[in-house]
């Protein structure tokens, strides 16, 4: 077991990854988050296999795991071709829940900052509300030398896929398998309280719920033209902005924070300075954002009572953070 109470103590650059008895718990990293319907459709099947096709050609030599499509079990990769890829077996697959799962963490279960993860609903869940979804994940350095940048990719993979909403910015990045234990609750309660421009993410739970709303502000907020249109157009949108930048594609557009996405740091005001874009980012997406998003965390262990997690009221406490209305850090 970690000790908490101490972990947020070390230098910034350390905390950028978090190692206990577990194995590696979290990992900061650069996400990207897509919520999408039609998991169904062929064209939104094969706008998922482009975007994993260019994940691929960014950062594929670094993935060392994936799920078995029948069963779901983690399968150790010796290359990202050495086993069965959903190139091979999702062009042909039948109607039906489908899903499936990459990571680079040198264990199974260790947190990474790279990963790739997608499940597709089932047509009647996705009538009920619930959003397939897909994000991934990327080293924070990874785009500082490359002449493509994050923005400019994530403008064309919403232009594939044309999700609902979704998000990209600087992430915590979980572990798999320890990630609802009461060590890593009470870490990553720390954490989001610390970092506010660190994205804390339970993907179960935001598909079940985002399809009432925008999660909130990240350094890259995506809208489909349905959100554009609730929150009085485009050009209402594009104005509101002022010199913010706003990157369109074919069903939305995304709005951009800032020229880089900021961490923030509760414990240093003149890096929550950094965040001002974040706030007049939320302050246009307040109408649409979700104000009743349950809780990610399960109660704690009663040895732990008096630690904080994110229950109901704290997440969205948190949600709302850089809201006009809520409790800007």
């Amino acid at each position: 077991m970690a000790r908490t109470p101490e972990v947020l103590d070390a230098p910034l650059d350390q905390l950028l990854t978090v190692e206990t008895d577990n194995g590696v718990l979290f990992k900061a990293c650069l996400g990207v988050a897509l919520f999408f319907t039609g998991s169904q459709q062929e064209e939104k099947r094969q706008a998922v296999l482009e975007i994993l096709a260019d994940y691929r050609d960014l950062v594929g030599d670094q993935l060392t795991w994936t799920t078995n499509p029948s069963t779901g079990k983690w399968k150790k990769l010796h290359g990202f071709d050495s086993y069965i890829t959903p190139f091979n077996w999702l062009p042909s697959y039948g109607e039906g829940e489908w899903e499936f799962d990459y990571h680079g963490g040198q264990r199974r279960s260790d947190a990474d900052d790279h990963g790739f993860v997608v499940l597709g609903k089932l047509p009647v869940v996705e009538e009920r509300g619930q959003l397939s979804r897909l994000y991934f994940q990327f080293p924070i350095d990874l785009f500082i030398e490359r002449e493509q940048k994050l923005p400019a990719l994530v403008q064309r993979w919403c232009d594939k896929l044309k999700p609902e909403h979704g998000y990209a910015g600087f992430w915590l990045g979980q572990s798999y398998g320890y990630e609802e234990t009461d060590e890593a609750a009470i870490l990553e309660y720390k954490f989001g309280q610390r970092f506010p421009g660190l994205q804390v993410n339970e993907f179960t739970e935001h598909s079940l719920n985002l399809h009432r709303g925008l999660k909130g502000v990240d350094w890259l907020t995506i809208l489909s033209d349905r959100y554009l249109e609730r929150l009085g157009g485009l050009e209402r949108v594009k104005a509101e902005m002022g010199e913010l930048p706003v990157l369109e594609y074919d069903g939305g557009a995304i709005l951009r924070a800032g020229s880089m996405p900021q961490l923030g740091d509760s414990e240093h005001p003149e890096a929550n300075a950094a965040l001002a874009d974040y706030r007049h980012v939320a302050s246009i997406i307040e109408p649409v954002r979700i104000k009743d998003h349950p809780g990610i965390h399960a109660p704690l262990s009663p040895s732990y009572r008096h630690e904080k997690w994110f229950d109901d009221a704290a997440y969205q406490a948190w949600l709302a953070r850089f809201s006009p209305q809520g409790d800007v850090p």
